[in-house]
This record gives structure tokens, C-alpha cells and sequence, in this order.
């Protein structure tokens, strides 16, 4: 009787071990997927071309802020003044948060697909338990690396800087506002140091 027990039971034992086998080569080779060299590679490019993506975004919205901001200063007189300095200063501020932004981005994005990586990762690596095979879980993936990639970017591209120099548009909206008005007055042949009916002084004062 202890005979066949014993029999039965290292039959079980080298079914187990056989399993863990299985398990064991499945979620290697899942890890081999993982860790291609290549896949750093594809992070640091995505990385780059996230970058690469929001710079031209930047670079061109400060192409029309620059502008805007010599129009604003022209209309106003403000050309060499303490208000072009400011203006300026503060253009260069805000440029300068939009680089750092940028990179924020950019590196967030690759950190945002290392983790969608480590997810699928660990998610085939728990199949791999449930009887997964080896030729699967390496199908899997590598498709999960390409999805996770191709959704990386279509984030990515979607979501752009926003308004990065939105002070000076309201400095240049403000000195438009102001030719406007003078230009209407000028218009009507109001001066400030006409005299008028009322109090036969001037506005302007002397």
C-alpha cells in the first residue's frame, strides 16, 4: 500500500515540477521580451520626439508673442522704454518656463510608458501561472509593447502646451484696446487739451 503511495505521490511531485517548469520558462521568456535593449531605445525616441513635439509648439508660439509684443510696443510709443524691458523680461521668463515644461513632459511621457510596460509585464507574468505557454506570452508581449507605445504617442501629441505666453497677450490686447480708442478720439477731432463748452479749461491741464 505505502508502495503505491509513494508512487503516486512522486508522480505528483514531477507533474509539479514540470508546471513550475512551464511557468518558470513562460515568464523568462516574457522578461526576455521586456528587456530587449531595443525597448530602451524605442523609450528614448518616443521621449525625444515628444520633446521635439512641444518645442516646435513653443518656439512657435513665442514666434507670434515676439511679434505681438513689437506691435504692442510700437502702438504704444513704449519702443526703449522701462516698459519694453519689463515686457521683455518677463517674455524671457516665460520662454524659459516653457522650456522646463517641455522637458517635464517629455520625460514624463517616457516615465508614463515604462509603467504602462511594467503593467503588461506583471500582468503576462501572472498568466504564466494560469498555464499561458511561452510562444503566447511572447506574442502578447510584444504586441502589448506596441500598443502601449502607440497609445504613448496619441497621448502625447494630443495634449499641447497650452497658452504659454498668455501675459503677453493681454499686454498686446490692452496696448490695441488703447491705439484704438486714440484713434477713434483722433477720429471724432477730440483732443485732450481742447477746451470745452462746459468748463472752457483743458483737459489736459498746464
Amino acid at each position: 500500500m505505502s508502495g503505491g503511495s509513494n508512487k503516486a505521490a512522486n508522480e505528483a511531485n514531477r507533474m509539479e515540477q514540470q508546471r513550475q517548469a512551464r511557468i518558470a520558462s513562460t515568464q523568462a521568456r516574457v522578461n526576455q521580451v521586456f528587456n530587449n535593449p531595443s525597448r530602451a531605445a524605442d523609450i528614448a525616441d518616443y521621449v525625444g520626439a515628444v520633446r521635439e513635439f512641444h518645442t516646435d509648439d513653443l518656439n512657435r508660439q513665442k514666434s507670434d508673442a515676439d511679434r505681438n509684443l513689437r506691435f504692442a510696443l510700437a502702438r504704444g510709443g513704449l519702443v526703449g522704454g522701462s516698459t519694453q524691458r519689463d515686457q521683455q523680461q518677463r517674455f524671457g521668463e516665460d520662454y524659459s518656463r516653457g522650456v522646463l515644461d517641455v522637458e517635464r513632459r517629455a520625460l514624463g511621457a517616457g516615465s508614463e510608458l515604462e509603467a504602462a510596460d511594467q503593467d503588461a509585464r506583471a500582468r503576462l507574468i501572472q498568466l504564466a501561472t494560469s498555464g499561458l505557454d511561452t510562444t503566447t506570452a511572447a506574442q502578447q508581449a510584444g504586441a502589448a509593447l506596441r500598443t502601449n507605445l502607440e497609445a504613448g504617442r496619441s497621448t502625447a501629441m494630443a495634449q499641447g502646451l497650452g497658452d504659454m505666453f498668455g501675459g503677453m497677450k493681454s499686454f498686446a490686447d490692452a496696448a490695441r484696446t488703447a491705439s484704438e480708442r486714440r484713434r477713434g478720439l483722433r477720429d471724432s477731432g477730440y483732443s485732450p487739451y481742447q477746451p470745452t463748452a462746459v468748463t472752457g479749461g483743458y483737459y489736459g491741464g498746464r
